[in-house]
């Protein structure tokens, strides 16, 4: 095997991941103002009474998503995202309809 064009290939990785300060900056303004969205969406289902009762379900099912003291505004908008597409698991429906009792 060619060492070198080992090298060559995780150079050209490490040069394509690149990014400048000014690029950086800018994805990291943009994940402020998604997180910013996405916060002011779970406020608005907050609101509404579907959208409370889904929010319940879900920290029933997963516990509650706070934003832990040295996260990232990446990190939790990812986790947040996460919590928010994860499917909630079936619960058990019962076998039988009830017994209608007159």
């Amino acid at each position: 095997m060619d060492r070198t064009r080992k090298a060559t290939r995780e150079g050209n990785e490490i040069t394509l991941q690149h990014m400048s300060p000014k690029e950086a900056f800018l994805i990291e303004e943009l994940v402020e103002d998604n997180l910013t969205q996405l916060l002011a969406s779970v406020e608005q289902l907050k609101e509404t009474p579907e959208g409370s009762a889904e929010l319940q379900r879900r920290t029933k099912a997963f516990g509650e998503c706070r934003r832990i003291e040295d996260e990232t505004s990446r990190q939790y908008y990812d986790k947040l995202r996460r919590w928010l597409n994860q499917e909630i698991p079936q619960t058990k429906s019962p076998l039988h309809r009830p017994r209608q009792v007159e």
